[in-house]
């Protein structure tokens, strides 16, 4: 009998514990970061131009109705030097991301010929949603770190964490994005568990959402509670944001 009932608190300890992990779930998407310079004599308009006419090359195939694109410009960064500009894609699942990738491979040797920009660094992630800001916006922001969880943290704990966070600041008012990046390929190498984005549709919403975390999140129950989930966050770096592709 003892036996029986040691058995049977076991199970359920292991049965309290999962559904702790699993408080909230992620939806995880694909997303590829080209970093890179502008090639000798060109700029961003050349860019665009080059941008405007992609459009039209994966216009040609529904393997990239799913996907989204934006341009990321370094702002606040350690050094400006390192890159003139981020190309993002982002893919609701790997298998669209790699059958896109392939088609690009096999047909989209022209197209690269063209491109006014060469890349240093190419990485590819899976990234975790947060939160999502609300509306529309021309010219958005977006700040990435990289983050170390405490000794026996779990990467799904700690998204829970987060999204009680977004959850209870969305009430206050806030408005920003935010995800748990993790790169799988590329990325650079380091002491860290994830890279963190918070972002918004417009410039001066990363600003009033700081303010507003200082004047009404800071010190609130969920903020406090991070403490116990993250060991530290670094690297802290800051771009311009530009969707120049919605997904269909």
């Amino acid at each position: 009998m003892k036996k029986l009932l040691f058995i049977t608190l076991a199970l359920l300890s292991a049965f309290t514990f999962a559904q702790e992990e699993i408080k909230h779930e992620p939806v995880a998407n694909k997303a590829d970061y080209y970093i890179g310079s502008f090639n000798e004599r060109k700029d961003m308009d050349d860019l665009m131009k080059w941008a405007a006419d992609h459009q039209s090359w994966l216009n040609q195939s529904e393997l990239y109705d799913s996907m989204s694109s934006s341009i990321l410009v370094p702002y606040f960064i350690s050094d400006t030097t390192q890159h003139d500009v981020v190309w993002l894609n982002i893919w609701p699942s790997a298998t669209k991301q790699y059958a896109g990738l392939e088609n690009w491979l096999k047909n989209g040797a022209k197209q690269l010929n063209k491109l006014p920009i060469t890349s240093s660094q190419v990485v590819d992630t899976w990234q975790w949603a947060v939160s999502e800001p609300e509306g529309e916006g021309e010219v958005g922001m977006v700040r990435y770190s990289d983050c170390k969880l405490k000794d026996g943290v779990t990467k799904l704990k700690a998204f829970s964490a987060i999204k009680d966070f977004a959850i209870a600041a969305r009430e206050e008012g806030d408005n920003l994005g935010r995800k748990m990046i993790f790169p799988t390929a590329g990325g650079r190498d380091g002491d860290y568990d994830y890279v963190y984005a918070i972002y918004a549709n417009s410039v001066a919403q990363l600003g009033s959402g700081s303010d507003l975390y200082w004047e009404k999140i800071y010190g609130s129950d969920e903020d406090l509670a991070l403490n116990d989930i993250i060991d530290s966050c670094s690297n802290y770096r800051t771009y311009s944001s530009m969707e120049i592709r919605a997904a269909k």
